[in-house]
């Protein structure tokens, strides 16, 4: 049977990356220990992406007058959203061991290098690092953009990308083996590292149910904040700290669930 995205990322997630003693995990406080107990359908039924408001000030009655958010965007959920994809290239690549990363590119053999380069694939940049950027991801991720003969410009070509999945607690160390992916072909690069998500709660203080007198239409109690390397309301605008507060209010303090919004 082959295998799936969703268990190809489980693999990755769960994967023993090791310990150092320069590491500051401690005894279980990297990502691959803390993710050891998790099934694949514990990572298919968490949220996408999650919302959390720090810094929490009340007044005296208990009403929320400060919070500042924090975003949680799921990795699993990102990596199987239907952009990558599994060929039998992928496959064949990912079934090679991997003995030394004495390859051309983060995370590869020397063996796998020379197959990377012997089925013509090459790479369109040197490299990134979800670290080295603003970026709201669950853990960190490090990857080779590639593509195959031309890229999607010839027929037996595609672009793919080469995934690491950071397992330890420092992140200058503890990543898993690279893998391969295919992009789906409305994908560009660039829409694998997007963090873009939105939430919204309903406004209690907006009575949805009865039409509006004059309009006879319902009014809309939806309230919300998207993400897009900036807060955007749900009008367009940008978000100031009001909208938070008022997010923060109807869910008491509380975590609040969203969506992940991909660019394919």
């Amino acid at each position: 049977m082959k295998k799936t995205i969703e268990q190809t990322i489980f693999e990755m997630i769960t994967e023993n990356t090791g310990s150092h003693m320069l590491d500051s995990g401690g005894d279980n406080g990297r990502n691959w220990q803390r993710n050891q107990g998790r099934s694949l359908n514990d990572f298919k039924n968490e949220p996408a992406a999650t919302l959390c408001f720090y810094g929490i000030e009340r007044d005296d009655g208990g009403r929320i007058t400060t919070a500042t958010p924090e975003i949680d965007v799921s990795i699993f959920h990102k990596l199987t959203s239907g952009i990558l994809e599994l060929d039998d290239l992928c496959r064949e690549f990912n079934a090679m061991p991997c003995d030394d990363w004495q390859g051309d590119y983060y995370g590869v053999s020397r063996d796998q290098s020379e197959w990377l380069a012997d089925k013509g694939f090459s790479a369109t940049n040197d490299g990134w690092n979800t670290y080295n950027w603003e970026n709201n991801f669950s853990q960190v991720l490090q990857g080779t953009d590639l593509e195959l003969n031309g890229g999607s410009l010839c027929i037996d070509g595609g672009n793919y990308v080469l995934i690491q999945i950071h397992g330890g607690a420092d992140v200058r160390g503890g990543y898993t083996d690279a893998k391969l992916f295919r992009l789906d072909d409305h994908c560009e690069h660039y829409a694998v590292i997007t963090d873009n998500c939105g939430f919204s709660v309903e406004n209690p203080a907006i009575e949805s149910e009865t039409p509006d007198i004059f309009t006879g239409e319902i009014r809309d109690n939806i309230i919300g904040l998207d993400w897009h390397g900036e807060w955007i309301t749900h009008d367009g605008g940008c978000a100031i700290d009001d909208d938070f507060i008022l997010m923060a209010q109807i869910s008491d303090g509380q975590p609040i669930h969203g969506d992940q919004n991909n660019d394919f």
